[in-house]
């Protein structure tokens, strides 16, 4: 009687020892689930019933709901951290627990997984790092376990349990374990700052990662510099990922192919997209643009650079727009000059007749045509025959020319400067559509997918009525479109970082004053992307945006991309520009009415002429014939 008082005296002291340390346990994943701001768990246990209610008790209590069952566990990523619990005892649990996990990618930087071993209680009489190196071993040396995961291990001690965190920095590499912090019923202690510097070290590990060469016959190597423009970005994005080797302490092999790759139709990709879907690399060694077809494929990290395409070409010259001859004056102007030379004429005429009248002198008469033949004489800087003896009229006639002389300085002045002044007529898409202008396009990777898949009318129409018309010539090289520019009416779609630098090596600088550029197209930002939920992504993606803050990917853009060409508007001034047929056109359409016209006045005269002599034929005849008449009667 005496011994079994004993043994269920035991036993409930041991119940009691029980729940006093799943208590403690409890208080402590409950403190870090808080600080890791975890709002939902799912609870692998293999505790007694009354343990996890204790353990319901005390997340619900934090606003943290939880749940038993390892299927609820999402495949999908969440917009909220999630917590999962696995004891490591329930073997049978754990083993497909992990591997599901691997599958599906769930160790990532959204999930925090932490893992208890509730049987081992003499950890504290070993050393911690080598239980925690064995039990990681144990169970995740074949799980997808990369620097993102954030997979947690408790390690009872004397006055509580160490937090130490594994991961791999390669799938194929052996865990590496380090002390995350420590967590007592009281107290929580992480070395956070330390872990990251942790994670982002590789140990020299080799990733494999791939570039797109677009001219691969040109491509000679990434150093010094590209021989082909096409290829620029490609040895921007190379620059970017030495500098990653070095933050990261990795070595890259890198591939080339010639495609960014597109969807063959059955889910499938080709060129670095379908490398990256099947991962046969681990990121990809350059930029490429976010399309919703390659985001079910493969997943970004951040943006890099900017693909510039635009339209260049020439402002058409002024004089073919406007009537140069009439810009000089604004319509104001014209008509005050207008009435001033009709009041000129007015009055040279009135003191003419004025003068006559006085003096009653013939010789002194003008007429109004003698007047209006003085004033154009004055107005195209000609001088007058005619010996004007009237005091009034000769200061009225030096007035007359000394006006027109400051109004023929005015108009002249601004002449020149139009002759040699581009046109700033076409702004828009639409202008560029409905001008006579000829349009081509860049061969590149992307260019026949701009006008494929746009839904633009104007960029419809643009391809339809410039481009498809001339199916010989739409897509040339850089060089041929750059020349066209310069010597015909023509517009090219052309990566800027092309056009900039064949302008600037080929171009004289007065032609580059009448370059202008559109753009036609609205792209996304290139962006490094990795494999499919990676374990590399967000290491890639700090260390990016790193490069941005101190300046090193401007670096890169200043060194690889040139400026835009500047017109050079004082060597532009010591330029002789020649004038063409199109500046002197509308004086050759004057040229031409007034011969008409005169020719036309020429014939009226003849006619007048004949007219009036066979009229004084005919009068003088009917005249001799009455004189005849009468003289035979006499």
């Amino acid at each position: 009687m005496r011994n079994s008082v004993a043994f269920w005296f035991y036993l409930v002291a041991s119940s009691f020892k029980t729940s006093a340390e799943y208590d403690g346990l409890i208080n402590a994943l409950t403190r870090v689930f808080i600080q890791k701001h975890v709002l939902t768990v799912t609870a692998i246990t293999c505790w007694p019933k009354d343990a996890n209610s204790r353990l319901l008790l005390a997340l619900s209590s934090a606003d943290i709901s939880v749940n038993f069952r390892p299927s609820m566990i999402p495949v999908h990523e969440t917009w909220y951290r999630y917590g999962i619990l696995v004891d490591v005892s329930c073997v049978q649990v754990t083993t497909t627990l992990f591997q599901k996990a691997s599958k599906h990618r769930l160790f990532n930087m959204q999930n925090d997984w932490i893992l208890i071993n509730s049987q081992r209680n003499e950890s504290h009489l070993q050393d911690t790092s080598k239980i925690a190196f064995e039990t990681f071993e144990m169970h995740l040396s074949e799980a997808y376990v990369l620097p993102e995961s954030n997979v947690f291990l408790f390690v009872d001690i004397a006055d509580g349990w160490e937090i130490w965190e594994g991961f791999k920095v390669g799938k194929m590499e052996r865990i590496q374990i380090n002390r995350y912090g420590l967590v007592t019923t009281d107290k929580l202690n992480l070395q956070k700052n330390y872990s990251i510097l942790f994670r982002s070290n590789l140990r020299g590990i080799t990733l494999k990662a791939t570039t797109v060469i677009s001219e691969p016959n040109k491509f000679k190597g990434f150093y010094p510099f590209a021989d082909t423009d096409l290829d620029i970005f490609a040895q921007m994005h190379y620059d970017l990922n030495m500098i990653l080797q070095d933050q990261l302490n990795f070595k890259i092999d890198l591939g080339i192919v010639d495609s960014f790759g597109w969807n063959l139709g059955n889910g499938s990709f080709s060129g670095l997209t379908g490398l990256l879907q099947r991962e046969e690399i681990d990121f990809g060694g350059i930029g490429s643009f976010i399309r919703n077809d390659r985001m079910n494929a493969i997943d970004y990290t951040v943006g890099t650079f900017y693909r510039q395409p635009a339209a260049l070409f020439k402002q058409p010259p002024l004089s073919s727009v406007h009537n140069i001859c009439i810009l000089p004056f604004k319509f104001e102007v014209w008509m005050v000059t207008l009435f001033t030379f009709i009041g000129f004429t007015i009055l040279i005429a009135f003191l003419s007749r004025t003068t006559r009248r006085f003096k009653k002198d013939e010789k002194e008469s003008l007429n109004v045509l003698d007047s209006v033949t003085i004033v154009h004489g004055a107005i195209c800087q000609q001088g007058y025959t005619m010996n004007l003896n009237a005091g009034s009229i000769r200061v009225a006639i030096f007035v007359l020319f000394l006006t027109a002389v400051f109004l023929f300085t005015s108009y002249s002045a601004s002449i020149v400067a139009l002759l040699q002044s581009p046109s700033n007529s076409i702004k828009t898409i639409n202008d560029l559509v409905e001008s006579s202008m000829t349009f081509s396009a860049q061969v590149t990777p992307y260019s026949r997918v701009y006008f494929d898949e746009t839904d633009d009318p104007l960029l419809r129409k643009l391809y339809d009525k410039k481009m498809k018309s001339h199916e010989k010539d739409m897509y040339t090289e850089a060089s041929t479109g750059i020349a066209r520019i310069r010597t015909e009416f023509h517009g090219f779609l052309i990566e800027v970082v092309s056009a900039y630098k064949l302008i600037s090596q080929l171009w004289r600088e007065e032609e580059k004053c009448g370059i202008s550029e559109i753009q036609l197209f609205k792209l996304p930002i290139l962006a490094l992307a990795v494999v499919k939920r990676s374990g590399y992504k967000d290491i890639l993606k700090q260390k990016l945006i790193q490069q941005q803050e101190v300046g090193l990917k401007n670096r890169i853009i200043r060194r690889w991309i040139p400026a835009k060409p500047m017109c050079d508007s004082s060597n532009r001034a010591n330029q002789f520009v020649s004038v063409s047929i199109k500046e002197i056109y509308p004086m050759l359409q004057i040229y031409g009415f007034g011969l008409c016209i005169s020719i036309l006045i020429l014939f009226f005269e003849i006619t007048y002429h004949t007219y009036t002599c066979y009229s004084q034929n005919l009068h003088t005849e009917s005249y001799l014939g009455v004189f005849r008449l009468l003289y035979n009667k006499i």
